[in-house]
C-alpha cells in the first residue's frame, strides 16, 4: 500500500481528522472484543484487569516499589484501610491515560510519546477492585519546539469501580513529533534511518565513586510506614528523598510488558487494523501480523524482516525508528514511579490527592533516575461533593501540602519534573477522611492549568 501525500499534507490531515475526534470516546486500549468475557457495550467500557492480591503485587514491583501496604495483604488488613491497597497510578493498567488521535493503515509521519499524566484521586484502590472507564480527547494544542512543530493531545479518563464509585480521574498528555524523514507514513524508509535523530547520547558508564554515591543514597532512603506524619510537623522547605532508581535495564522493560501488553489492544475494530497489539505476539503470529499490509510494520535494519512498532522501545537497532539513539523506557511506566517518593515520605496515613508528572526526555538504557521533592506550600482546602451516581456527598476540610518534584538523570538532565498535593493527618483536624467528597463528574482541567504548580 502506498499513500500519495506529501509530508506536510499528511501532518495536516492528522491534525484535521483528530480535531474531529475532540469530545468523542477514544476507542483504544480496550480489552479484546467478544468472544473474550469483557463487556464492550460502553462507554464506559469494562477493563480487563481485576486488581487482586497478585496483580497489585506484580504491578508495584514492576515500578520498583516494595511498600508492604501494597505487597502484603496482612499488613494492609491491619492498616488504617483495612485491606491491601494499590497505588493510585495502577489505574493506568485499567485504561492507558492518553489518546493517540486518528489512526490509519501505515500511520502518520510522526513519533509519539506520552509526555505526562495528571491524576486526581478521591479514594484508595482496594484489593479486589475492577473498573469501567471512559476516555475522551479534549484538547489539541500546537506548539513550536526544538524538534519543530509539536502536537499535544490532552485526554480525560474517568475510572469507575463496579459499585459505580469514582476513585480517580486522569489527564493524559500525548505528544506527536512530526518527522520529515518518515515521508507520509509512520515508517522511516531504510535509506533514511538515522538521518533525523531527536537525541544523541551513548549509554552511560559509571565510576566506582558514582556507584558508591548512588548505593549510599538508595540505602539512606527510608519508609515512614505506620507512624503518622502530622501536618503540623511539616515545614515549607522540607526536603523529600532523594529516591534513586538504579540504571534502567531490559528487565525493567519486560516488567511493564508482563503487566500490561497481553491484556489490552491498541486499535478499534477494523477490517484493516487487527485487534491484537503486535507486542503481545511472538514468532510466526508476530511475523504474520507485522507483514499485514494494513498494519504499521517496520523492517528490521539488519535482518530485513518485518517487526512490531512497540519494539522501538527495547530493541537497540529498532529505537532509531523513533529517532532515539538506543533503547528507551515506557513513559507510562516512569510517570508511575514518583508516587513511591511521596507515599514512603507521608506514610500509611497520608493520601496523594493530586499528582502531575511531566516527561521532558526519555530514560535511556543504563540511565539512573533520581527523584526528590520539596514542600513548597502548606494549606487547608475544603472539598464538597454530591450524592449523584459516581459522586460522594459531604463537605470536609483537609490539611494539605504542595510538593515540587524533581526527576533527573545521572548527567543532570531534568527528565520528570512534577507537582503533587498530599493530604496529611492533623493533630487538630484528625485523620484524612476517605473518600474525598466529589462531584459525580468532576470538571475537566486543561493542560495549561495542571502543568503549572498544580497544588
Amino acid at each position: 500500500m502506498t499513500i500519495q501525500q506529501s509530508f506536510e499534507q499528511a501532518v495536516e490531515e492528522f491534525i484535521e481528522l483528530t480535531k474531529r475526534q475532540l469530545g468523542k470516546e477514544a476507542l483504544e486500549h480496550l480489552p479484546p472484543p467478544p468472544p473474550s468475557p469483557f463487556d464492550q457495550s460502553g462507554p464506559p467500557f469494562e477493563t480487563s484487569h481485576r486488581f487482586d492480591e497478585r496483580t497489585i503485587r506484580n504491578f508495584v514491583l514492576s515500578i520498583g516499589d516494595d511498600n508492604p501496604l501494597f505487597l502484603d495483604p496482612e499488613y494492609g488488613t491491619n492498616s488504617v484501610y483495612g485491606s491491601q491497597i494499590a497505588p493510585g497510578p495502577i489505574l493506568a493498567l485499567a485504561r492507558y491515560p492518553s489518546a493517540h488521535g486518528v489512526v490509519r493503515p501505515l500511520g502518520y509521519p510522526m513519533a509519539n510519546f506520552i509526555s505526562g499524566t495528571a491524576w486526581e484521586f478521591y479514594d484508595v484502590i482496594r484489593a479486589g477492585s475492577k473498573f469501567r472507564s471512559s476516555k475522551v480527547t479534549k484538547e489539541l494544542l500546537e506548539r513550536d519546539g526544538s524538534q519543530g512543530k509539536l502536537i499535544f493531545l490532552i485526554s480525560e479518563t474517568f475510572y469507575w469501580d463496579f459499585h459505580g464509585d469514582l476513585p480517580a480521574k486522569s489527564y493524559g498528555t500525548q505528544i506527536m513529533v512530526p518527522q520529515q524523514n518518515m515521508g507520509s507514513t509512520r515508517t522511516v524508509p531504510l535509506e533514511r534511518l538515522g538521518k533525523q535523530m531527536m537525541y544523541k547520547r551513548k549509554a552511560s558508564d559509571y565510576s566506582e565513586h558514582q556507584i558508591k554515591e548512588y548505593v549510599d543514597q538508595i540505602e539512606k532512603f527510608t519508609r515512614r510506614g505506620s507512624t503518622p506524619l502530622y501536618w503540623e510537623d511539616v515545614r515549607i522547605g522540607d526536603k523529600i528523598g532523594p529516591l534513586v532508581m538504579p540504571p534502567w535495564s531490559l528487565q525493567d522493560m519486560i516488567a511493564r510488558h508482563f503487566m500490561d501488553y497481553c491484556a489490552d489492544v491498541l486499535t478499534p475494530k477494523s477490517d484493516k487494523l487487527p485487534h491484537l497489539a503486535a507486542d503481545a505476539l511472538a514468532f510466526e503470529p508476530l511475523y504474520r501480523r507485522a507483514r499485514d499490509k494494513g498494519a504499521v510494520g517496520r523492517i528490521h535494519p539488519v535482518t530485513r524482516w518485518p517487526w512490531a512498532a512497540g519494539n522501538e522501545h527495547e530493541d537497540a537497532l529498532m529505537a532509531i525508528y523513533r529517532g532515539q539513539p538506543g533503547p528507551f523506557d515506557f513513559g507510562v511506566q516512569r510517570v508511575q514511579i514518583p508516587q513511591k517518593l511521596l507515599t514512603d515520605w507521608a506514610g500509611d496515613h497520608g493520601f496523594i490527592r493530586r499528582l502531575y508528572i511531566a516527561l521532558r526526555r526519555p530514560t535511556f538504557y543504563g540511565d539512573v533516575s533520581i527523584y526528590s521533592g520539596e514542600v513548597v506550600k502548606k494549606f487547608k482546602e475544603i472539598q464538597e461533593g454530591e450524592s449523584l451516581p459516581g459522586g460522594h456527598p459531604g463537605k470536609i476540610e483537609y490539611c494539605a501540602v504542595g510538593i515540587s518534584i524533581s526527576g533527573t538523570n545521572q548527567v543532570g538532565e531534568s527528565h520528570a519534573p512534577g507537582t503533587a498535593t498530599v493530604y496529611l493527618p492533623s493533630k487538630d483536624n484528625g485523620p484524612v477522611i476517605l473518600p474525598v467528597p466529589h462531584l459525580s463528574r468532576p470538571p475537566f482541567i486543561g493542560y495549561e492549568e495542571y502543568r503549572k504548580d498544580w497544588y
